[in-house]
């Protein structure tokens, strides 16, 4: 199973950041966020070291997943999205490097930079990952300055208990 690498750009829309990063949004504002801003932070450390590639500290990573896995996650609910008619729920979608993910936001302030007005509901990160379908990833913070995807291949380390 690959981890992820918060920070990684997975699309031009999207834009890595660290916890010090410009934005309307207070950052970090939860441990979620703290512990993002952190993996965040070593990635880059990690990439912008000089001589032979060694596999970086994967601890902050690890953390990260870890806490994002007690954590909850906020999600969009544009037109159409939400309950539907055969009690199936029905989330936003969006294409990235050819897989499908769904945006999520790590704190209401995250969700509001782009998204002010529109309806959202709050889930335990643990219970949305344990029912995406296969191949699907979350898109966290989708445009703002402090983003990371979580890869379709990572959804199921999340899941765990």
């Amino acid at each position: 199973m690959s981890t992820p690498t918060p920070g990684d750009p997975a699309s031009e829309n999207q834009v890595p950041g660290a916890p010090d990063s410009g934005g309307t949004a207070d950052f970090p504002v939860n441990p979620v966020e703290e512990a993002l801003g952190q993996a965040i932070e070593r990635s880059r450390r990690d990439g912008a070291a000089d001589g032979p590639e060694e596999e970086g500290d994967t601890a902050p990573v690890m953390h990260f997943i870890e806490t994002l896995r007690e954590g909850s996650l906020w999600v969009p609910l544009p037109e159409g999205s939400g309950m539907q008619d055969d009690g199936s729920v029905a989330l936003p979608t969006l294409e990235l490097e050819g897989s499908s993910f769904i945006p999520v936001f790590t704190s209401e302030e995250q969700l509001r930079v782009h998204s002010e007005g529109l309806p959202f509901t709050v889930l335990p990160a643990r219970d949305l990952a344990g029912v995406l379908p296969q191949g699907v990833g979350l898109a966290l913070n989708p445009g703002n300055p402090v983003s990371a995807p979580i890869y379709p291949e990572s959804v199921p380390a999340l899941a765990q208990e």
